[in-house]
């Protein structure tokens, strides 16, 4: 795997396997660490969803099927039009609200790209979308967008009135102990972006995806409760997608999911083969599925053979070594010429 990712010259950042619990595979390139985070792009969708499950298991959010004017105060209640009021947490998870939607992987002019720069230059992005008109009945269709992540972002920023980077790490990353953690882009009012922003490290990537393999308990904390973990991986649209994480279709929380960036960024669980795979990369956005796909279904996947411990075999083991001192100096060409929200940032 190290050795085909050298050979395509693939800006990769970081790969990391951990079965049953165990981190048995960590790997570097250049320049980069254990302690650098990385822009994980729509990974931080999952997050959000993540922390919309903690503020049901904490009852600051009643259940599920609440809707948005549930949850927002009276001010700013009457912004928002009847039946935007009546859109469901569930459904804004599922990314079937109903809103237009903006993108910002889509061409500079695009109905998409333009809509979702008004939204990330919004002096208040929970507020604009308030003033927003659906675009077909909520439930109907799904639509992937980054209109329904902002609002649960914003919502919960209301419900727990503080910002969304603050309430992530008490309520989430200082748990799992989670270190060098950032959100970026901050509206004028000091909200955060629900659907892109988060910075891990990929370690950290690893514990995000291992909280929802174990059923949501932290070294005897519970986080999320196991009823959650299991909806949000499950298949709620018929296209494989669920709280804010992709699944296969007609999954029920028994197959793989993963939480997905636009450049390559995986946190892959597979609850069957006991695993979880993270990449942190920066990829060309139309090959970005096609190498984490291999990466997963080529290299990692064929190499759990066994549901215990091998024999040691010193041979083996020292090319690995090898390897890994060779991938720590391997620099794949471009990456210097990135602008810096793209690349490996230390502490």
């Amino acid at each position: 795997m190290s050795v085909w990712v050298r050979n395509e010259q693939l800006d990769v950042r970081a790969m990391l396997l951990v079965r049953r619990g165990r981190l048995v595979f960590e790997w570097y390139s250049a320049g980069v660490t254990r302690e650098h985070n990385h822009n994980v792009f729509s990974i931080t969708k999952s997050a959000v969803a993540t922390l919309a499950g903690i503020a049901i298991e904490q009852r600051k959010v009643a259940e599920v099927e609440e809707g948005v004017g549930a949850l927002l105060p009276a001010a700013l209640r009457t912004q928002a039009s009847l039946e935007l009021q009546q859109v469901t947490l569930s459904q804004l998870l599922t990314m079937r609200g109903g809103f237009p939607v903006a993108r910002g992987n889509q061409p500079q002019g695009s109905p998409q790209r333009e809509l979702f720069n008004r939204l990330h230059t919004a002096d208040n992005r929970g507020r604009f979308i308030l003033k927003m008109e659906l675009a077909r009945p909520a439930g109907q269709k799904f639509a992937y967008n980054n209109v329904e992540p902002q609002l649960v972002a914003s919502l919960l920023e209301e419900v727990y009135q503080t910002d969304l980077r603050s309430l992530s790490k008490r309520l989430l990353f200082d748990p799992l102990g989670c270190e060098n953690v950032d959100w970026q882009f901050a509206d004028s009012d000091g909200g955060y972006p629900g659907g892109y922003g988060l910075r891990l490290r990929a370690i950290d990537m690893a514990k995000l995806g291992e909280l929802y393999y174990i059923g949501g308990n932290w070294q005897g904390r519970q986080l999320l409760t196991p009823e959650w973990c299991r909806a949000a991986t499950s298949d709620h649209t018929g296209t494989g997608y669920g709280y804010f994480w992709w699944t296969e279709e007609g999954a029920s929380g028994e197959l793989p999911f993963a939480a997905k960036g636009v450049r390559g960024q995986r946190i892959y669980v597979d609850p069957k083969k006991d695993f979880v795979f993270v990449l942190a990369a920066d990829l060309p956005p139309d090959r970005a599925g096609e190498i984490s796909d291999k990466l997963i279904t080529e290299y990692v996947r064929p190499s759990i053979i066994a549901d215990g411990p091998l024999p040691p075999d010193a041979a083996e083991s020292s090319k690995l070594e090898n390897e890994l001192r060779t991938a720590a100096g391997y620099q794949p060409p471009g990456r210097d010429k990135l602008p810096k929200a793209r690349l490996p940032q230390a502490p």
